[in-house]
């Protein structure tokens, strides 16, 4: 079987496709890790602030993945008083507050805008509503029979009423303290600001639910940045164990298989070789990313080099022996590219390695946990918070999954006539 096993890594080392792989993703791998940008992941942000949008068409329905409700605003005034109103609907916790600040081109022919945004956003986007502060927000809140905004309900969403009470509460509070101060509105806005104070100051606690872990937002967007290295690294032992199945393949139609048979080699004894070449491709990626790792900062990718390579190295032995499982049922080099890179799309996309998986429906959630990155991002979750069990639940998952590909993959080729497999 060792004669196999050398003359498979022989003709792997000649393939350029090969050698792409195992030296490229590793390589995106590192820079993916070794990204400074702390805005990876905005939409699990919890902080009751307001986020400046930079274009007016930026979309803000991601920003509904903590479960508040958005609220579009285009601010043609952007004065302390309307800051102050924005900030006080922020402060409540129940919504979203994302400003896009309008142009002076857009402030002129403001009601034409509105009806234009209107459209856009109803076919475009999603939120809970869309608030539009019209210019000078501060004169018109204290002139009576003037219009200082406009809502718009975008949704269903049974909070849009508490919106509106929050907000006409608040423009109550705002027009009694522009009457104190005509014309004046920062003295205004500083006088709501000191009553506010008397108020006793709210204290936010987070709490897990549903068997969830609480990340705060520098391990959040550790995990982030690890579900996209997770991503891209996955690609190359996928396709590690596509090319051990491309010379599968390819020696069941040059008879090469037949002439082991010949030789009296069991059938069991050949695949054995192809799955041991798989894990040495498997080790090998490892090794390659474990020297890139010398480039990186360990503390910002939330976990020790050892539990990162442990990880990783699990990782790959299932989809390098899933992807060669599948390449050699389907008997067929393009369609086996073609179910590898599906193979790979879809358990990434599936395990909210790009995006959060949170308030997706139910279908959606128990899809998830049939793919493998789902279980490696929950145990790469674990280890960011310092859980030590961590490990032993990914190697546990490893092996159920191997011993599921085994199983699946004998009874397929079974039903193949793994007998007859070498013939031409």
């Amino acid at each position: 079987m060792s004669a196999l096993v050398k003359s498979t890594l022989k003709i792997l080392f000649r393939m350029k496709g090969f050698w792409f792989f195992l030296l490229i993703t590793p390589f995106f791998t590192t820079l993916i890790l070794s990204t400074k940008n702390d805005n990876l992941s905005y939409l699990s942000n919890n902080e009751e602030t307001i986020t400046e949008l930079d274009d007016i068409d930026h979309v803000v329905a991601y920003f509904s993945s903590n479960g508040k409700c958005v609220i579009k605003v285009y601010d043609g005034s952007k004065d302390e008083l309307s800051e102050y109103m924005l900030n006080k609907i922020s402060e409540s916790g129940l919504f979203k507050v994302c400003r896009v600040t309008l142009s002076d081109t857009e402030k002129n022919d403001f009601d034409e805008f509105v009806k234009e945004r209107l459209e856009e956003d109803g076919f475009n986007d999603r939120m809970g509503a869309a608030m539009f502060i019209r210019p000078g927000f501060a004169e018109k809140v204290g002139t009576p029979g003037s219009t200082a905004l406009d809502i718009y309900k975008l949704s269903d969403d049974s909070r849009i009423e508490v919106l509106e009470n929050e907000i006409n509460t608040i423009l109550s509070k705002i027009e009694k303290a522009a009457k104190v101060y005509p014309g004046n509105e920062q003295e205004a806005a500083k006088a709501l600001l000191s009553i506010d104070k008397l108020i006793p100051e709210k204290k936010t606690v987070s709490v897990s639910f549903e068997n969830k872990n609480t990340l705060d937002l520098k391990q959040t967007n550790q995990k982030t940045r690890m579900g996209y290295a997770l991503a891209i690294l996955t690609l190359g032992y996928v396709f590690g164990g596509i090319f051990i199945a491309h010379i599968c393949i390819n020696e069941q139609k040059d008879c090469v298989f037949t002439r082991f048979k010949l030789a009296n080699m069991g059938m069991l004894e050949y695949f054995f070789s192809k799955v041991v070449t798989s894990v040495i491709v498997t080790f090998m990626l490892t090794g390659v990313m474990g020297i890139c790792t010398l480039f990186l900062d360990v503390e910002g990718m939330g976990m020790s080099v050892p539990s990162f390579l442990l990880v990783i190295t699990l990782m790959g032995l299932i989809f390098s022996t899933l992807s060669l499982m599948l390449g050699v049922l389907i008997g067929d080099v393009m369609s086996s590219n073609v179910a590898a890179f599906t193979l790979w799309s879809m358990s990434a996309l599936l395990s909210g390695l790009y995006f959060p998986l949170d308030h997706t429906s139910d279908v959606i959630k128990t899809l998830s946990y049939v793919m493998p990155h789902k279980w490696f991002m929950d145990g790469t979750e674990s280890i960011i918070i310092g859980d030590k069990t961590a490990p032993l639940m990914l190697l546990c998952i490893t092996v159920a999954y191997l011993v599921i590909i085994a199983s699946i993959g004998s009874m397929c080729l079974r039903v193949k006539r793994v007998d007859s497999w070498g013939s031409n």
